[in-house]
């Protein structure tokens, strides 16, 4: 575990953005390159599950189904077959060709050959689960650089949730749910219910669990703070949306990017679509204000600190990523990721 701490820690701020990105004199100007993609879902299991999410990943590769190699990373949730059932499900439906890079365990191929199989990937899909866990190892297992050269040639970025976050600067994560810790996870695996992986919201006050969520770094392949599941109570009785807006005032340097359970974020060079799934509950009313009793649609918010105050903005159904994004002026890091990773190593 100390090798995995070392490799962290080396990565104290999120790595400079290569190829892709360019800072105004302000230090805030988000300028993407044309060749990235990525598809980014409030939620892992249910988010990969909807169609619309499958079929944005595959029109973003720009082949026919059956040409596409998409790579399916169930790190955060300990290479569990469940999960990766459930998320690419719709890949193999497609006829793609679905090729898992287990990393979880111990022992792992060595790192040409992991390599290689992220050169090959079209689309690369991280797991929702433990997000603390998934960005850990693959920072020290050397992945990063291999992944990043896969987002500049042009290879689609996508996951829901922890698979989500990694992609970003960091997020809002239930990383010390202990229930998502990989013993817990891995005993838990032959009660699989085939669900989501984010916990459901206690049914009283009695049955609330008392862990918190946190801020986690992601790769910092792309500027913001990543809030998903932003409409949803999980099992410890806190709304997501109302502990994220905390979070940025601890954390005010960075613009948030706020993704409803039901909902997905599209990018497609300087571009983004929003995707709501139709029939599901979400955050956005019919004024377009927010509803926290999840009584409208699913949507995707914008979020930033002015003045000590956190404003807030509906992003609209397509637009720039000019219009949502920013680069981060500061980013302070949160100190209970260290007890996290001890209870949870990876």
């Amino acid at each position: 575990a100390a090798s995995f701490f070392a490799a962290q820690n080396s990565f104290a701020r999120p790595p400079a953005r290569p190829l892709s990105f360019a800072r105004s004199a302000s230090g805030m100007a988000f300028t993407p390159q044309p060749s990235l993609r990525g598809v980014f879902a409030g939620a892992g299991s249910d988010g990969l599950a909807e169609p619309a999410v499958a079929d944005a990943i595959l029109k973003l590769a720009g082949k026919p189904a059956h040409d596409v190699t998409v790579l399916y990373l169930g790190t955060a949730t300990y290479d569990l077959p469940g999960p990766r059932e459930r998320q690419t499900a719709r890949f193999r439906d497609a006829s793609c060709k679905v090729v898992s890079l287990d990393v979880a365990a111990v022992s792992v191929p060595p790192l040409s050959e992991l390599v290689a199989t992220i050169d090959a990937a079209d689309a690369i899909i991280f797991s929702g689960g433990n997000t603390l866990f998934a960005v850990d190892r693959c920072i020290g297992l050397g992945l990063v650089p291999a992944l990043r050269a896969a987002m500049a040639r042009g290879a689609v970025m996508a996951g829901g949730s922890a698979g989500a976050i990694c992609w970003f600067d960091g997020g809002h994560s239930d990383s010390m749910d202990p229930d998502s810790y990989k013993d817990a996870m891995i005993a838990a695996a032959s009660k699989d219910a085939a669900g989501d992986e984010s916990g459901a919201a206690p049914v009283d006050e009695a049955s609330k669990k008392g862990w918190e969520y946190i801020r986690v770094d992601g790769f910092g392949f792309l500027p913001g703070l990543l809030c998903p599941h932003h409409d949803k109570v999980q099992s410890n009785g806190v709304l997501r949306a109302h502990d994220f807006d905390a979070m940025l005032l601890r954390h005010p340097g960075e613009r948030g990017v706020c993704i409803d359970h039901w909902a997905a974020l599209s990018i497609d060079g300087d571009s983004f679509s929003v995707l709501s799934f139709p029939g599901k509950e979400g955050s956005v009313s019919p004024e377009g204000t927010f509803l926290e009793d999840r009584s409208g649609v699913p949507g995707v918010w914008s979020k930033w600190v002015h003045d000590g105050q956190v404003q807030a903005r509906l992003v609209p159904t397509q637009g720039k990523l000019c219009e949502i994004f920013a680069e981060a002026s500061e980013i302070h890091k949160d100190p209970r990721v260290e007890v996290c990773r001890r209870e949870n190593p990876p």
